[in-house]
């Protein structure tokens, strides 16, 4: 009877695994749909490097030929029409550097390189240009007809790039439609054997559930314990290497309860680099993230004692515990940490008070009483911070008092 009963949940559950791979066959076929129309858009609708060549095809005409027309007709100044022509070609040499940091195979590497032999010699030639007329005392006469061959051949130049750049998606597009008709099949042919693989051997492998069952239990446990080890070196900020928000929850109400107990002085404090969004904005992420690297190294250099615990609280935002020591020694620490970051000389240009990078901290260092919760201690440190930028910020800002 109960063998009966096993081989009734066997078959339920087979069925329940042919629905599964029923569902897995769909999924994966509107994913490869899916698939398609990306790339589809990729090619056709977001070509960047057709983008880049047409913005300098554009450039060409509108800030570099056209401004000289108008000045010719003097409609404009010589400082205007100056101006526009730097700025034209610094926008040039902008884009097509862009342009030619994507992808190029050898059969295309002849094509740029001719086509940047053309670019730099229109480069020399615009700064000539320039040159004649930021000269009050130009003695040489600026040939219109000159310029519009120079322009009608970088324009012929550059169309031939673009429409090798077209011919050459077209191309990618009909080989990815191969691919894809090609993983199709794959996916339906191993569809059907895994099917039948499936259905052959499910209650082979069925047969087996009591037996793999306690197996399973007893991995489950294994796995347990590995991730709780797992989880005991998970204290660390990946980024920085200092100690994270986790480890902080943790360490701060062990050595505020500590403190409680020793009736020593307990100090907090919170670190905040100043101005780090206009940073981020002006160097980009991955410089900011060389930033927050060097403020941590020198966090994990000035606090050298056992009893110092440094910490990424989060985006640009820090925290330090100090233990074993007094109010006046930790606000010394303080002003140690900002003048080592100080000293680090980074630059940064979004900064509203000083040309290099800087911290705003507060501080606090009280003993703990026993009707004093540890979140005050965090509310009054994070009081302090407000404080210290609302004064100025590159400052240290420490109480005594909640």
């Amino acid at each position: 009877m109960e063998s009966l009963k096993l081989k009734s949940k066997l078959f339920y559950l087979l069925l329940i695994v042919g629905f599964s791979l029923g569902v897995v066959g769909l999924i994966g076929y509107i994913n490869i749909q899916n698939i398609k129309r990306n790339i589809d858009t990729l090619y056709f609708s977001s070509l960047v490097p057709l983008n880049e060549l047409n913005t300098i095809s554009n450039t060409y005409h509108n800030d570099l030929a056209s401004p000289i027309y108008r000045w010719s007709n003097q409609l404009l100044t010589d400082k205007q029409t100056t101006e526009k022509i730097s700025s034209g070609l610094k926008r040039i040499n902008q884009h097509w550097n862009i342009y030619r940091s994507h992808y190029k195979n050898t059969e295309e590497i002849p094509y740029i390189n001719y086509a940047d032999t053309k670019i730099q010699n229109l480069e020399r030639y615009f700064i000539k240009v320039h040159s004649i007329i930021g000269d009050p005392n130009r003695n040489h006469p600026l040939s219109l007809s000159i310029l519009d061959e120079n322009i009608q051949l970088i324009h012929i130049t550059l169309h031939t790039l673009i429409n090798y750049e077209k011919e050459s998606a077209r191309y990618e597009h009909a080989v990815l439609i191969a691919q894809y008709k090609n993983a199709l099949m794959q996916l339906t042919l191993f569809l059907g054997i895994m099917l039948i693989l499936v259905m052959s051997l499910a209650w082979k492998i069925f047969s087996r559930i009591e037996w793999q069952q306690q197996q399973l239990i007893r991995s489950t446990e294994t796995l347990r314990h590995l991730n709780h080890k797992l989880e005991q070196v998970s204290y660390t900020d990946s980024l920085t290497a200092l100690y994270n928000r986790r480890y902080f929850n943790i360490l701060f109400e062990r050595e505020f309860k500590r403190a409680l107990r020793s009736g020593k002085p307990y100090v907090f404090m919170m670190l905040d680099i100043d101005f780090f969004k206009q940073y981020n904005d002006t160097y980009g992420h991955l410089q900011g993230d060389i930033a927050l690297q060097s403020v941590s190294k020198v966090l994990k250099n000035t606090l050298q004692r056992p009893g110092d615990y440094p910490f990424r609280l989060g985006g640009e935002e820090f925290g330090i515990i100090l233990t074993d020591t007094n109010c006046e020694d930790a606000q010394i620490m303080g002003e140690k940490i900002r003048a080592n970051i100080n000293n680090l000389k980074i630059e940064h240009k979004g900064s509203k008070i000083l040309p290099t990078l800087s911290i705003s901290i507060g501080g606090i260092c009280i003993v703990p009483t026993a009707q004093m919760g540890d979140d005050a201690l965090i509310h009054a440190a994070d009081t302090n911070l407000y404080v210290a930028k609302e004064r100025g910020r590159n400052q240290v800002v420490f109480s005594n008092t909640l």
